[in-house]
């Protein structure tokens, strides 16, 4: 396990680059810079030009995936807040 400064450094390299495919799938842009395909690359994504920017924000998710904290969530019973049976009960007349 990383710890937490290098995690929170790789995730926001990793949140740089999300970013940027993004931004270039909204804006309808298809071209990769040669800065963005470097940092692909060295993010261990072969051949970044052969990948549309929807398969490219895909392969970053999942190298991102690892590097997320999984918090588990409570599974106890909440206990139920007890209610007052004559607020529910109709008024006689």
């Amino acid at each position: 396990m990383l710890p937490p400064d290098e995690r929170r450094n790789h995730l926001r390299r990793l949140d740089d680059i999300l970013e940027a495919l993004e931004q270039m799938n909204l804006n309808e842009q298809t071209k990769v810079s040669d800065l963005l395909a470097d940092r692909l690359e060295q993010l261990g994504v072969e051949g970044p030009r052969a990948f549309t920017v929807p398969q490219l924000i895909e392969k970053v998710w999942s190298y991102q995936q690892p590097f997320l904290i999984t918090l588990t969530t409570d599974r106890r019973r909440r206990r139920r807040r007890k209610t007052d049976v004559d607020l529910a009960a109709p008024t006689a007349g």
